[in-house]
C-alpha cells in the first residue's frame, strides 16, 4: 500500500499520482519528461511509460522505455533532435517534470509541435513561479483551460 511518505521531495506528490490514477485508465501510455525515483517507479507499475531523461544515472532503473535526451545548453532544454527521433507517436497523458531546476521546462512550451496536445498535460512543481507561469502559457497557447492543484497543474 502506498503511503504519502513514499512521495514528494524532488519527486511527484501523492496528489499528482492519485490524479493520474483517477483520470487515466490503468494500462494506458504516459510520456514523462524527467525520469525520477518517484514518478517513474510508481507510474510504471500501472502504465506503459516513456521517460525522457537527460542524466544517464537515472536511465533504465524502472520498467519504462527510457529516451536519453541530453541538455542543449544553448536553450537549456533537451536536444530537439533526440526527441524528434525517439518520442512515441501515441500516448494518453504527458507529465512535465523535467529537466530539473526552476524555469528549465519552458522548452516544452517552445516545442509543443513535438507533442500530442489533445491529451491531459500535467506540469509538476507549479508552486514555483516559473512552472506556474508556464502552465498558464501552455493553456493559453492550446486554448484549453487549466486547473491548478497544490503542487501541480493540468491543462
Amino acid at each position: 500500500m502506498l503511503k504519502n511518505s513514499d512521495f514528494g521531495g524532488s519527486g511527484i506528490t501523492m496528489e499528482l499520482f492519485d490524479w493520474v490514477v483517477k483520470n487515466i485508465p490503468e494500462g494506458k501510455t504516459i510520456l514523462e519528461l524527467g525520469a525520477g525515483h518517484v514518478s517513474t517507479k510508481f507510474l510504471s507499475s500501472k502504465y506503459k511509460l516513456y521517460s525522457v531523461e537527460d542524466k544517464s544515472q537515472f536511465l533504465n532503473i524502472y520498467q519504462s522505455t527510457y529516451i536519453y535526451a541530453p541538455i542543449d545548453t544553448s536553450i537549456n532544454w533537451y536536444y530537439r533532435k533526440a526527441l524528434e527521433e525517439e518520442l512515441p507517436k501515441e500516448y494518453d497523458c504527458i507529465l512535465v517534470d523535467g529537466p530539473t531546476g526552476e524555469g528549465n521546462r519552458w522548452g516544452f512550451l517552445h516545442n509543443l509541435d513535438l507533442f500530442k496536445t489533445d491529451v491531459p498535460i500535467l506540469i509538476d512543481d507549479t508552486w514555483r513561479k516559473a512552472e506556474k507561469d508556464m502552465l498558464i502559457e501552455v493553456s493559453a497557447k492550446l486554448n484549453r483551460p487549466y486547473k491548478l492543484y497544490e503542487n501541480f497543474g493540468v491543462v
